[in-house]
């Protein structure tokens, strides 16, 4: 069995459904949890269940940061950038507002 704590956030998994069950009423008498069902996100992770298992990925939260950044209708460029540029620290426009930048790239 396998029970993954984040803040407020609780996943429990493991082979036996009744092991299972037991835990979420022992979990459910102490702190009065509430069972969500078969898990769908968690800490930015979209859980999609299959016959062959599990498949974890990132599309919502990539689908978000693109949306924030104001970018969701652009067009896809096969390379984001020249390789051959070069960046100095002391050239360019400062941004004024960089915090929606720093956001993307953290």
């Amino acid at each position: 069995m396998l029970l993954l704590v984040y803040v407020d956030d609780v996943v429990l998994t493991g082979n036996s459904i009744a092991k299972i069950n037991v835990v979420k009423v022992h979990l459910h008498s102490r702190f009065h949890i509430k069972d969500l069902g078969p898990l769908k996100y968690f800490l930015g992770l979209e859980v999609t269940h299959s016959l062959d298992g599990l498949v974890l990925n990132q599309r919502k939260y990539c689908l978000d940061l693109i949306s924030e950044a104001g970018m969701f209708g652009c067009k896809r460029a096969p390379m984001p950038y020249d390789p051959s540029t070069k960046l100095h620290a002391d050239e360019g426009v400062l941004l004024l507002d960089p915090s929606s930048f720093r956001r993307l790239i953290r």
